[in-house]
């Protein structure tokens, strides 16, 4: 499995594109679209035909939006591949209806079908060979944390919000794990740091990626480097756009 990380920032981050990760294995999986990720996905991804599947953890703007830019280019340059969207049955329908937004009537010129297919928690399900299992979050809105397995190795994403007892065992003995980490600060919609890090422990992850850590904290990153500094008996790292991490 290879891990490219689109990007890493929050939702108003002036610097970072929106959060969302390219896994290339058995498929290629794009894990949410905001609306800053199309220039770095395209940049990353010319061929559009590449990519698979399309995951989307929630219906915010930052992580979806981004949605009629690249499905649009796709038809634009010919695609005639079958896609996936896969994501919560309610946030499918969003996804359509933001469709005709941005481009009325353009999705019946689509020459390549799109399988929408709902992800539920505790269903799992097999794509283009890789193993999906979802698990809510605690989240402003509903969320869903992911699981993918494929080559005996393990990739979660969280998606947005704090981690629960759901989310936790999806993620135990991940290999890495890319979580939302927006703050120090405890709260009822996004993952504290600590407790995040305390979590990752437990549940013997192997490699937890900090993403969209809150915009200020990511230009004074000090104290999550101090975190990050101390010996553990598992890996902590922020990445970059377009850092590749091996899974």
């Amino acid at each position: 499995m290879r891990l490219t990380i689109l990007g890493c920032g929050e939702a108003f981050d002036e610097t970072l594109p929106n959060t969302s990760l390219l896994l290339e294995t058995t498929s290629t999986i794009l894990f949410d679209c905001g609306y800053s990720v199309p220039p770095q996905l395209w940049r990353a991804v010319p061929d559009q035909s590449a990519i698979d599947i399309i995951y989307i953890s929630h219906a915010h703007a930052d992580h979806y939006f981004g949605l009629p830019a690249v499905l649009t280019r796709m038809w634009e340059e010919g695609r005639t591949k079958p896609l996936v969207l896969l994501s919560q049955a309610g946030v499918l329908k969003q996804t359509g209806e933001l469709m005709e937004m941005g481009y009325s009537g353009l999705t019946k010129r689509f020459r390549f079908p799109i399988a929408h297919i709902a992800a539920e928690p505790g269903r799992d399900l097999e794509l283009h060979g890789v193993k999906f299992g979802f698990a809510p979050t605690l989240h402003s809105t509903t969320n869903l944390a992911v699981r993918a397995q494929a080559e005996d190795r393990t990739f979660c994403y969280s998606g947005d919000g704090l981690f629960t007892d759901e989310s936790r065992a999806l993620f135990r003995e991940a290999d890495l794990v890319v979580h939302e980490a927006y703050s120090f600060e405890k709260s009822p919609v996004h993952a504290d740091i600590e407790g995040l890090v305390r979590m990752a422990g437990e549940a013997r992850i192997g490699h937890l990626a900090l993403a969209h850590v809150q915009r200020g904290l990511r230009r004074e990153p000090k104290p999550i480097q101090e975190l990050m500094g101390v010996e553990r008996a598992f890996r902590i790292s922020m990445p970059e756009p377009l850092d590749v991490l091996k899974v």
